[in-house]
């Protein structure tokens, strides 16, 4: 049965960040082992066969991780009709899930290329196993974040250990792929289990159950996800195929360092998701507005003074993070830095209010059209630039993404008290890289650079949102006093 009790989305997003920024660590802490032990192209080999199986995952969830989010989120003040509601999403996830392996199979028999990536394609496809029985949007929908969390830390541990322990030579890489599952979604085997504290598995209540009225949502969604993935993925695919291993291998060293800091913003908008969802059922729009305010002006406040900060640290940060074979990678990683500010509005426009609204048409009209440039500009400059080339493509794509979504928000964007916020975010962020600079000069130990200036521009940003008294720092100071005082109390 549903737990119905609202939870604080303060501590919702707290849980999540941490989940977020742990799942950040992790390639942190075994990216830079991996690619100096397997090399640009072993690392190239793993990640073009993790794309492939990107395409064959999306078949099996059919976009039903958000839809499923949305609608449980709907009824889970009622635990008849939310067990219900669970029940039919997931047969319909196990039927697309089983097609997926289907048609997998079938491509290593007649394609050629996929064949001489066979067993890795094969180690990665578990990841498809674990996503349909981990159902993660129940918990989602529910909003229990905290065991979420617990779990995902659980496994990550266990993750870098076997790690360490298996992978010691560039022959290992069938062992890192693994690893890459494990880590990203071995924890979803708990769920299964878990997940009858919420719901029933009894045969009573099949008869109930009413799958069509699910499949045009999921359909429109499906076909977002599609290009979605196409979006993500086609890049690295195409590198594959029109350029060497080792492009592929620098493309995805430096994208990796800019997608993971981006996944922070996914932790925002997952918490505020169901809420929202919530929110539009009632036809609550007050709360709406207010809420999509506070995210908007909390993704720009993180989102602009890391655009900045990473483009001006990515070469110590490639040449630590990968090594010196990778150093091709900066210029990637540079390309992409103005990625972190577009992705983190446009995710939160597109996945957490147009899909939340239920206007999943214009979405998908948005993603396919995205799909489609991307596939245009990837043609015409990776030929030419190589790994540039694609990074220079997804950065246009998430512009034209994050344009598209503007437009169509634009009626509830404009009452958003964002302008003043977004110009102080900006003062003080080019104040920041101005400092960075200065500091990079006065040192030529990569570690002693990386973390000083880190430091130092995050001090002086801050320094400065308090100088100007910001609105959302002088509120997150205050909480943070809240805190401290209520844990004095206690004691």
């Amino acid at each position: 049965m549903a737990n119905a009790k609202p939870k604080s989305l303060k501590k919702n997003a707290l849980l999540y960040t941490i989940k977020s920024f742990l799942e950040l660590c992790f390639p942190l802490i075994t990216f830079p082992y991996s690619s100096r032990v397997l090399g640009p192209e072993k690392i190239g080999m793993v990640h073009f066969a993790q794309s492939i199986v990107s395409y064959f995952s999306i078949l099996a969830t059919l976009g039903i991780g958000t839809y499923a989010v949305r609608e449980a989120a709907k009824v889970r003040n009622d635990p008849v009709r939310f067990n219900i509601t669970v029940k039919e999403l997931l047969t319909i996830n196990l039927i697309s899930t089983f097609i997926s392996y289907f048609l997998l199979f079938i491509s290593l028999l007649f394609i050629k290329k996929f064949n001489e990536y066979k067993q890795l394609i094969i180690i990665c496809s578990t990841l498809i196993m674990f996503t349909t029985i981990g159902i993660s949007w129940l918990y989602q929908a529910i909003e229990n974040y905290k065991y979420i969390t617990i779990r995902s830390i659980l496994f990550q541990i266990f993750s870098v250990i076997l790690l360490f322990i298996f992978v010691k030579s560039e022959d290992d890489y069938l062992w890192y792929a693994a690893i890459n599952v494990i880590s990203n979604v071995g924890a979803n085997i708990c769920n299964i289990f878990n997940a009858r504290k919420y719901i029933s598995f009894k045969k009573a209540n099949c008869e109930k159950m009413q799958l069509k009225r699910h499949l045009k949502p999921i359909f429109i969604l499906f076909a977002s996800a599609i290009a979605g993935t196409i979006f993500s993925h086609i890049d690295t695919t195409m590198l594959g195929f029109l350029s060497t291993d080792a492009q592929v291998g620098f493309y995805s060293a430096g994208v990796k360092i800019v997608r993971m800091i981006t996944r922070l913003f996914p932790a925002v908008v997952a918490v505020i998701f169901p809420r929202i969802s919530y929110y539009v059922s009632n036809n609550n729009m007050d709360s709406i507005s207010k809420l999509s305010e506070k995210t908007t002006n909390t993704l720009n406040c993180i989102s602009i003074p890391l655009t900045f900060g990473i483009f001006l640290l990515m070469e110590p940060l490639v040449l630590l993070f990968c090594g010196n074979t990778f150093a091709d990678a900066i210029t990637v990683s540079k390309i992409m830095s103005p990625y972190i500010f577009l992705c983190a509005l446009s995710g939160f426009f597109g996945s957490g209010l147009i899909i939340a609204f239920g206007k999943e048409l214009w979405y998908l009209i948005s993603m396919l059209s995205a799909a489609l440039i991307d596939i245009i500009l990837n043609a015409l400059f990776i030929p030419k630039f190589g790994a540039n080339g694609a990074a220079f493509s997804t950065l246009l794509t998430e512009l034209f993404l994050f344009i598209s979504y503007s437009i169509y928000l634009r009626k509830l964007v404009s009452k958003l008290k964002i302008k003043l916020n977004f110009l102080e975010f900006l003062f003080a962020s080019l104040v920041m890289g101005f400092v960075i600079i200065l500091c990079k000069s006065h040192f030529d130990n990569l570690y002693i650079e990386l973390f000083a200036s880190t430091l130092i521009g995050i001090f002086v940003y801050f320094g400065l949102l308090f100088a100007v008294k910001n609105k959302y720092c002088i509120l997150l100071a205050k909480e943070l006093l809240k805190k401290k005082n209520r844990s004095k109390n206690t004691e």
